[in-house]
């Protein structure tokens, strides 16, 4: 028994030796070079080190590396931490060498880049940070990570963001918009207080375009988010915000029509349950479809028009599955089916969409409040589907 406890100490006291080294290093100063040919070293925080390195397992090999025989996916990393303060999604943090001639971290090199992905505790280890990066060259070397000083300003932008939702929901707007300024002054890049800027602009009604640009700063840091229930929310808000520029406007925007399919997308991935990812994906792909209809025929053209069209349909039947009872679902339905209808006559299909149309028809009338109107042509174009499918 004896000597079985003793196997065990000496097996895990480098696991034991290393966790100690980074708990008694955290929280040091760093000065690291970027490269050789820079003269002043970078200020950093040195924040943990790197405990486990596996290849990234959700990109695939592509076709050009498999034929060069190398491999260009990330490695997934995880980092061990002591106090995640400062630490966020979409963060960039840096591996460094400290410099065997010193005792401290002064002059030593950044050997490699990691782009946070989450920051997460576990019952046993406490916080971990998990990672992308590449360190092929450095996976066998325990590897110290340090956060540049120049993004530590962080909490006191989240504060200033809370500070503006306060005024918010007091309705004072304008001290709002001050607090939120203040929080992008610190950090420039923070997704979550452009996306409120965004919606305070758009709710007052006269910041149209103010909205249109601070959502977009928002979707450039995207990846930044505080969490993904606020990312999901923000990429339905740009989706909606979108769909109606692009409706009001129309002539001008349709590069925004070009974005929309990967909002979609990438909400979709957070959460494929939610009612509204689906019901914009539809009418994403509808706006596709209609917009494919405007321009010069071709073979590719005709091809994605049937693609946005199959697209439309499957993620509509998606967003049925989830809610069958709303009245703007339906009218978009029922457009989409007419248009559908117009192009399948005299065809094997015609029957097909113009049943669709007055069953969709059937629930518009049922779920309508009186709060929108229904337009009079399609209306018209529903009562014409009765009376072709000899309803009356």
């Amino acid at each position: 028994m004896f000597f079985r406890s003793l196997v065990i100490i000496l097996l895990c006291f480098p696991f034991v030796s290393g966790m100690l080294h980074s708990q008694s290093s955290q929280g040091q100063l760093a000065f690291a070079f970027r490269g050789q040919d820079s003269l002043e070293p970078s200020r950093m925080i040195v924040i943990g080190e790197v405990i486990g390195v596996e290849k990234a397992s959700e990109f695939a090999l592509n076709q050009v590396d498999a034929e060069l025989e190398i491999d260009t996916r990330p490695d997934a990393v995880t980092i061990k931490v002591l106090n995640p303060k400062g630490i966020r999604p979409g963060q960039i943090l840096y591996l460094l060498e400290k410099n065997l001639d010193h005792k401290t971290y002064r002059d030593g090199n950044i050997v490699g880049l990691i782009t946070v992905k989450s920051v997460f505790q576990t019952t046993f280890f406490g916080w971990q940070v998990r990672g992308e990066g590449f360190l092929r060259l450095i996976e066998d070397r325990p590897m110290t990570v340090a956060l540049p000083i120049d993004t530590t300003k962080y909490d006191e932008a989240f504060l200033a963001k809370k500070q503006g939702d306060y005024f918010v929901s007091k309705g004072k707007p304008e001290e709002a918009i001050r607090l939120y300024k203040k929080s992008i002054s610190l950090d420039p890049k923070f997704p979550d207080t452009h996306f409120a800027l965004g919606k305070v602009h758009w709710n007052d009604g006269e910041g149209y375009v103010s909205a249109g640009y601070e959502f977009s700063q928002a979707w450039k840091n995207r990846e930044r988010f505080s969490n993904q229930q606020e990312k999901l929310i923000f990429l339905l808000e740009y989706m909606r915000f979108l769909i109606y520029q692009y409706k009001t406007e129309g002539k001008g925007f349709e590069k925004h029509m070009d974005l929309l399919p990967q909002i979609a997308k990438e909400a979709r991935m957070i959460n494929p349950k939610n009612y509204e990812v689906w019901m914009y994906s539809f009418e994403t792909a509808y706006l596709k479809y209609v917009s494919s209809n405007l321009l010069v025929s071709g073979v590719d053209l005709r091809k994605q028009k049937e693609e946005w069209s199959d697209e439309a349909e499957k993620s509509l039947e998606r967003a049925l599955s989830i809610r069958k009872s709303d009245f703007y679902l339906h009218r978009l339905a029922c457009e989409f089916y007419n248009s559908k209808w117009k192009e399948m006559r005299d065809t094997p299909k015609e029957n097909e969409y113009r049943d669709k149309l007055i069953a969709h028809g059937k629930s518009l009338k049922l779920y309508y409040t009186g709060e929108s109107t229904i337009s009079e042509d399609l209306l018209k174009a529903i009562h014409l589907a009765e009376k072709k499918a000899g309803l009356f």
